[in-house]
């Protein structure tokens, strides 16, 4: 896949001598040298945990760069671009998504009709955004893979899916933070494919008890991330960023971040409320409608996955039958 990036972002690399973070202009990537931005190495978490410090170098950096300078980014291997302690999810945050998802689930007896559905939906995520709470919860790292990475569908399951999200990086300590100040800790944004196993997601077993979200969600593989961090102020406005998911080259998913029930800042300040963000941490921000629920289509192995945000990067996943 032929990458490049307008303006400047900051990802991880593998040159063939192993992983290093490196700043990406265009097409070339500069390696961040240790004891440079930081004291001692340049990695993810030391980078994000002097965030405020670090943003403005790397724009002068990005500005000092020229096109004989750095590396090749088509000769290198693009890692997952971030390395965070913990990842928050938002859940059903579309409107398309909650809407696709009241619809469905209306029984063969009722009367309404099509549109009735939607209208009722409408309310229902209206009032949802008025008076309610986002749905979030918790994703082990370790189900990160890079954009490239082949997606593993594991032999007990028959219904893994796939959802696109916008991911928000988070730049500083951040606990009990209000809304109006929420944006003063986003360091950037990411793009991220929410792989779940539906069948394991809700298990007749643990039904009652809310879900098997450990099995369903946090397995190896099941979160590519990347291919960049794009800074907060290279992004005009995040909620215009086109999100789209291709299955085979087939379109499965396509809207923006603006038709989200509870945007960014409700988002940051809800988590915030209830828990502490650590720099470098992601909150995911939901998927558009679109899944394969929806579309009664389950990945198999082979299919290739293209998860993209306009100005953030895509991502091009093969999924393949995991072993064992």
């Amino acid at each position: 896949m032929t990458r490049s990036v307008d303006g400047h972002a900051l990802g991880r690399f593998d040159d063939g001598s192993g992983p290093f973070t490196g700043l990406v202009v265009g097409d070339r990537v500069l390696r961040l040298l240790d004891d440079g931005l930081v004291r001692g190495p340049a990695t993810y978490q030391a980078l994000l945990g002097e965030w405020s410090a670090v943003a403005p170098r790397l724009r002068e950096l990005a500005a000092e760069l020229t096109a004989a300078d750095g590396l090749a980014l088509a000769d290198l291997a693009v890692l997952a671009p971030v390395e965070p302690r913990q990842v928050f999810q938002a859940g059903a945050n579309y409107r398309s998504h909650v809407a696709q998802i009241i619809v469905s689930s209306a029984g063969p007896d009722d009367p309404r009709s099509a549109d009735e559905l939607r209208r009722h939906a409408d309310e229902v995520m209206d009032e949802t955004a008025r008076s309610g709470s986002p749905f979030v919860f918790v994703t082990l790292p370790s189900a990160i893979c890079g954009p490239d990475d082949d997606v593993l569908l594991p032999p007990g399951s028959a219904q893994v899916d796939w959802e696109a999200e916008l991911a928000v990086v988070i730049g500083t300590r951040t606990h009990k933070v209000p809304r109006e100040r929420a944006m003063e800790h986003v360091a950037g944004y990411t793009v991220c494919n929410d792989v779940s196993a539906r069948d394991l997601q809700f298990p007749p077993q643990h039904k009652a008890l809310g879900g098997d979200w450990l099995r369903a969600k946090s397995r190896p593989t099941f979160l590519p991330t990347g291919p960049f961090l794009v800074p907060a102020d290279q992004v005009a406005d995040h909620r215009q960023l086109r999100i789209t998911f291709d299955l085979n080259g087939e379109r499965k998913q396509d809207d923006v971040p603006a038709n989200m029930l509870f945007d960014v800042p409700g988002l940051i300040a809800s988590v915030s409320a209830a828990a502490v963000l650590l720099p470098g941490d992601l909150l995911l921000t939901g998927s558009p409608a679109g899944n394969g629920g929806h579309w009664k289509r389950w990945l198999r192995p082979d299919d290739v996955m293209e998860t993209a945000i306009e100005g953030l990067g895509a991502q091009h996943n093969r999924c393949v039958a995991e072993e064992g």
